[in-house]
């Protein structure tokens, strides 16, 4: 289908009736009747210091109250001295003493450097916001309450289990504790009652994971009070708050069963390696630390003759030796944490390999800890303090075994919610390489091994080395002594051949869980092609280009195209089909990205769809300004046409035709010179072309998208432009403009894309089109009397610190020669959190393949001032454009 306008008649003034103009009245950016704020990128830092001692003053307070006496009695480093913590530490000592301030006095106090930093840490990010939000006077009641309970509960506890001889628990009889964070934790559960339901959940959660990991690896009496106190503070605030739920209300949605089973598989390895930083661990879960890359019960329990020095003698073999104190002998030691990580990574995400790896490595921990119940139940070299060692050690195993048991029912009764299975030549390869990994492993230990056994000390045999084998992935030594490497050689054969297979297995994985597609229907592209024609959006056209993938209503009456990028599904407009099926298709794709464990983001959509999501919960900024042509009254005619009057006239006397091709029929001496003109556009730039809604010459193989062109006398190309369908009912009611690219040699026509674009809105004006869209201005945005989010101002600056390279403001006025109506285009999302993961996205889908030089070309373009850009007339210029009345283009 080609077209031809031959020179047109000069346009004149004096044509009856005139296009809907901007209002005269300038619009102020910054409402006068609010005062504007310092922007807080302008702020000092003594002033942000300033602002928060003045908005949390009695939290500032307290934290210097514990930082002074710290410092006065010496106790920053170590904690109390051992004079001063029996009369303000509290514990079954201290309480038997009489000492009934202690509980309270305990909070004044920290049991070292790093409690120090985190009761600073904690106080600034749970305290002030609860003094902010629950007053002074109810968040130091709470922290009081919360304080005394903690301690007191917790030394009740103790002094319980020392009645029944409890093996954990009964070691901490003598023990004071003096920290100040049972309180603070307390008040961050009391805290969550009072936000939104999810933050409370991720507050909850997050606060829960810290307390359960710390008292369960660690152990000691600080830590079970923090746990004390945490209870206390979530009973008290839902109390005092009125937040208690009905058990109807407590469903969780399959995103957060998910990230619940991720949460509880996670907490051994994290675990593991707290309690590998801490000095001594003498919590129940220490047992199993050879599968979290910690040496097991501390050396203070071994001294004091607790039944975890029985098992730390009967799993000796298990701990780290001197060989493994360098970092190839660490790294094979964090590597079941850090599969353990996987593992929940996947989960998180719905992965059905996931569970089966989370299943197999907690039966695993439960046999490990049967096995070392009955070695130290009924070994004869293990000798325990006490007549009824034996009872004592499986009690201690027991507890020991609670967490995998209660992982596995978890996993178990869950197991239907992890139903993402990758496709089968993902699978395929991932057996592979895993089965590849462990033959090349297995083989050099035993074979080689057996070959240059005289590289160890004392030198194995062949069944010694095969007995040896499973220690040695997880850097272990069930059997005592058996031998050792004397050289290099062996060294290489006892610890990296396990760190090569670990660095195999941890990259096959990861790469599984997070690059693997989700198997999905081949025909959806041509099913969400046939959609399209029902009705759309100016953007909704993009749907069809290639990279994107797509969700289709049960009743197929709507669709959204999106692109799965870092775990967030990014939309590429709206959905598109029967406009009564908007509400459905938002709610149904929400869904759809639950299930899948996505994120997803609605990008580029219209006011009618953000309504929709508000109703919802969503959150929005707007992103972009839609400028749409309405053609039913379109005349050029009047003073603001002028520019637009020249370029016609111009073009008239210069020779110059605007010609309508499809660009896979145009001739090949315009589309040379078209790839030209671009690759000069490109090159002028030295960045990438950018992708996702920004169309290029890829994107114009496509029967159903008109190009203009402008082609001088000669058959010189000044200028091209693109313009995709807008549906409705079956039929093309619109045009989207998608492509600009002008000629930029000397002696080309300036006013090439004026000319164009006038002449494409008249060509569709005559074919009953009713609108034409200029297509969004990113970053650009009209004031409409709504005061801005810290978001939408953070999106404002980013868009000045960009202006001098893509020209998001000058785009906008550019376009605003044509005298179009404003429509603001929106981004949803649900989560707020999930922030970070949205730009990443939506960046990498515009710059895919975006170089290390290319960002760095990118950011020196950034720092050095345009020519061409003054913020200042910029500013002027934004502050005298206000918004049209919107139109919408089904009117």
């Amino acid at each position: 289908m080609t077209a031809m306008l031959d020179r047109p008649d000069p346009i004149g003034a004096d044509r009856p009736g005139t296009a809907p103009a901007m209002p005269e009245r300038p619009a102020s950016r910054f409402p006068q009747s609010q005062p504007r704020r310092r922007p807080w990128h302008r702020l000092s830092r003594s002033g942000l210091a300033w602002q928060q001692v003045r908005r949390a003053p009695a939290t500032m307070c307290y934290l210097a109250a514990v930082w002074v006496a710290g410092l006065v009695t010496g106790s920053i480093a170590h904690g109390p001295p051992r004079w001063l913590s029996g009369h303000v530490g509290a514990g079954v000592p201290s309480l038997g003493h009489g000492y009934w301030w202690t509980p309270l006095s305990a909070g004044l106090w920290a049991s070292g450097l790093g409690s120090y930093l985190a009761v600073t840490m904690l106080g600034l990010l749970i305290l002030a916001p609860a003094e902010h939000r629950m007053g002074v006077s109810r968040t130091f009641t709470m922290l009081l309450a919360c304080q005394a309970v903690g301690l007191m509960l917790a030394t009740g506890l103790v002094k319980l289990a020392g009645l029944v001889r409890e093996p954990w628990l009964s070691t901490l009889t003598g023990v004071t504790a003096a920290s100040a964070l049972p309180g603070l934790l307390g008040v961050g559960f009391a805290l969550s009652c009072t936000l939104t339901p999810l933050w409370r959940r991720r507050l909850r959660l997050l606060l829960a994971v810290a307390v359960t990991i710390s008292a369960l690896y660690i152990g000691h009496l600080e830590q079970v009070a923090q746990a004390c106190g945490a209870l206390a503070g979530l009973v008290t605030g839902a109390l005092t708050h009125g937040r208690a739920r009905s058990w109807a209300r407590l469903r969780a949605s399959q995103h957060e069963i998910r990230v619940l089973a991720g949460v509880l598989v996670a907490v051994p390895a994290l675990g593991g390696m707290l309690a590998a930083l801490a000095a001594h661990a003498d919590g129940p879960m220490s047992l199993f630390s050879f599968l979290s890359a910690t040496p097991g019960p501390g050396p203070r329990a071994l001294a004091a003759g607790c039944p975890h020095a029985g098992l730390a003698l009967a799993c000796r073999g298990l701990r780290e030796r001197q060989l493994y104190a360098q970092w190839p002998g660490v790294a094979v030691r964090a590597a079941p944490a850090l599969l353990l990580l996987l593992a929940a990574d996947g989960l998180r995400r719905g992965r059905r390999v996931a569970w089966w790896l989370a299943v197999v490595i907690n039966l695993t921990v439960l046999g490990a800890g049967l096995w070392a119940a009955c070695a130290v139940g009924s070994g004869p070299g293990v000798h325990l303090a006490g007549n009824d060692a034996g009872a004592r050690a499986m009690v201690l195993a027991g507890e020991a075994m609670l967490l995998p048991v209660v992982t596995l029912i978890m996993l178990l009764v869950t197991r239907r919610r992890f139903d993402q299975i990758a496709g089968r030549r993902a699978i395929r390869k991932l057996t592979a390489t895993v089965a590849t990994a462990l033959g090349v492993t297995c083989g050099a230990f035993l074979l080689v091994g057996y070959l240059l056994r005289d590289h160890f000390s004392p030198r194995p045999q062949f069944g010694a080395l095969a007995q040896d084998l499973p220690a040695r992935f997880l850097a272990g030594r069930p059997s005592g002594n058996r031998f050792l490497p004397a050289d290099l050689t062996g060294r290489l054969l006892y610890i990296w051949v396990f760190l090569l297979f670990w660095i195999v297995v941890l990259a096959a994985l990861t790469a599984f869980f997070r690059h693997t597609h989700i198997c999905c229907d081949a025909d959806a592209a041509d099913r969400a092609r046939a959609i399209l024609t029902r009705g759309g959006s100016t953007l909704s056209y993009m749907s069809t280009w290639p990279g994107n993938q797509y969700w289709l209503s049960p009743d197929g009456r709507a669709a959204i195209a999106y692109r799965a990028i870092a775990g967030v599904a990014v939309t590429v407009g709206g959905p598109y089909g029967d406009p009564a099926a908007l509400e459905p298709a938002i709610t149904g794709f929400a869904r759809f990205c639950e299930h899948r464990s996505l994120q997803p983001c609605l990008y580029s959509v219209t006011g009618q769809a953000r309504a929709v999501t508000q109703r919802l919960g969503w959150k929005s900024v707007q992103i972009a300004e839609d400028t749409l042509l309405p053609l039913a009254s379109l005349h050029f005619t009047g003073k603001k046409w002028q520019d637009v009057r020249t370029a016609l006239n111009k073009a008239a006397k210069e020779g110059i035709t605007a010609q309508w091709w499809n660009y896979p029929q145009a001739p090949p001496e315009l589309t040379g010179q078209i790839r030209q003109i671009s690759q000069k556009w490109m090159a002028d730039k030295g960045l990438p072309e950018m992708g996702f809604t920004l169309g290029g010459l890829d994107e114009l193989n496509d029967p159903d998208i008109r190009c203009l062109i402008a082609v001088g006398a000669d058959r010189k190309v000044h200028g091209i432009t693109s313009w995709m369908p807008v549906y409705a009912s079956g039929r093309p009611v619109g045009w989207t403009l998608d492509l600009m690219r002008r000629n930029t040699e000397p002696g080309t026509f300036r006013g090439v894309m004026e000319f164009l674009i006038a002449t494409a809105a008249l060509t569709f004006q005559q074919e009953g089109a009713r609108f034409v869209s200029l297509s969004g201005a990113p970053l650009a945005r009209l004031d409409r009397g709504e005061p801005p989010g810290a978001l939408q101002r953070l999106l404002d600056m980013i868009a000045t610190t960009m202006e001098p390279v893509y020209g998001f403001q000058s785009l906008l006025a550019f376009k605003a020669k044509f005298q179009p109506v404003y429509q603001p285009l929106y981004l949803t999302y649900p989560d707020p959190a999930a922030l970070g993961s949205i730009a990443t996205a939506i960046g990498r889908a515009y710059l895919p393949h975006l170089t290390p030089r290319q960002a760095l070309r990118l950011l020196t373009k950034l720092r050095r001032p345009h020519p061409n850009h003054d913020p200042g007339q910029q500013r002027q210029r934004r502050s005298t454009r206000r918004a049209k009345t919107q139109w919408s283009p089904a009117t």
